[in-house]
């Protein structure tokens, strides 16, 4: 095994960050983690909202790791892993995954089934930890609820609409603002689509609902969409919001949340603790592991870069020409 590595780091610039290939030593495994050789790495928006707080008259930001999911084959275990060994397919997520190699704790591992390609496996981790952790944990959604998943293109949309489906939430209405991605959305599993870029969208989502509304909205837009948002929420609903991919503030009709008795619920990884981290991947484990193995819930793969072409990858994800998760192939 070489003794160096390629790997990506986020680094910080005079107007925002950028990110930088460089040749670093390879790590060794600590107590209960494993060595994992990366085959495939998904990427993620988050890591381009960021980028731009990454400034260098700030002294407190320094070069990071960059990547946050894997597919890869295991080739060192720590003192104290039990159960996994070196040959052993996984993915999961972890820091630092945009490289060679990369160190993880045990309890991060999914096995990957059978027949499923490294690039399929890089597709699943985040998308699906986020999308469970967003719908069965923060917003509880029971079988029979009504659930709109915003911009439902996106990884974790597509993750999200399979998720409700799988949970038995009824109507799944999915939204985008692309008609071409409208048919495929619904192969999906959305029981209704609706296309947010024409006037009139919260109307269809209260006919796709017999004009209750929604019980919960899985939101990756943020404040764009906000005020629509609320107005398309059932009586004791709940607002997750994953992301903010078009802007961090909108405007927020608090009479009409009290009305309804709304919640709005924000959910991060950012802020939480390593074991909290551990404890929604084990909890998206336990209750999907199944189904993936059995192939009733599937990543969608949109498309792969080469691993040396992480800005090319950035670039289409900024153009929004994807269904699904883009795909860093490994070195």
């Amino acid at each position: 095994m070489a003794q160096t590595m390629k790997a990506v780091f986020a680094v910080a610039g005079p107007s925002g960050g950028f990110h930088e290939y460089r040749e670093i030593p390879v790590p060794t495994p600590a107590p209960n983690e494993v060595l994992v050789k990366i085959r495939a790495a998904g990427t993620n928006r988050g890591e381009l909202i960021r980028l731009p707080q990454l400034r260098s008259d700030n002294p407190s930001v320094r070069p990071t790791r960059a990547g946050g999911e894997y597919s890869g084959e295991i080739v060192a275990v720590g003192e104290g892993v039990s159960g996994w060994r070196a040959g052993d397919r996984v993915m999961g997520r972890g820091p630092g995954c945009y490289a060679e190699y990369t160190t993880v704790n045990q309890r991060a591992l999914m096995r990957i089934p059978d027949g499923m390609s490294w690039a399929e496996a890089a597709a699943i981790p985040n998308v699906y930890i986020t999308a469970h952790d967003a719908i069965v944990t923060a917003a509880a959604v029971k079988a029979g609820e009504a659930v709109m998943i915003t911009a439902g293109p996106s990884g974790v949309g597509t993750a999200a609409i399979q998720i409700a489906r799988h949970i038995g939430a009824n109507p799944v209405v999915a939204t985008t603002r692309t008609a071409a991605k409208i048919e495929p959305l619904r192969a999906l599993g959305a029981h209704a689509v609706v296309d947010t870029s024409k006037e009139g969208w919260v109307e269809s989502v209260m006919a796709a609902t017999q004009k209750r509304g929604v019980d919960a909205i899985i939101d990756q837009v943020g404040g764009s969409m906000l005020p629509g948002n609320i107005r398309a929420l059932a009586l004791r609903a709940r607002l997750i919001s994953v992301g903010r991919n078009s802007s961090f503030v909108g405007f927020c009709d608090l009479d009409e949340i009290a009305r309804k008795r709304a919640s709005i619920i924000g959910v991060t990884f950012r802020t939480r603790t390593a074991e909290e981290t551990l404890q929604a991947g084990e909890r998206c484990a336990a209750d999907l592991g199944d189904a993936i193995r059995a192939g009733a819930l599937k990543p969608v793969l949109d498309r792969t870069f080469p691993f040396d072409q992480l800005a090319e990858a950035h670039a289409y994800m900024l153009s929004d020409g994807q269904v699904g998760k883009i795909v860093l192939m490994g070195a």
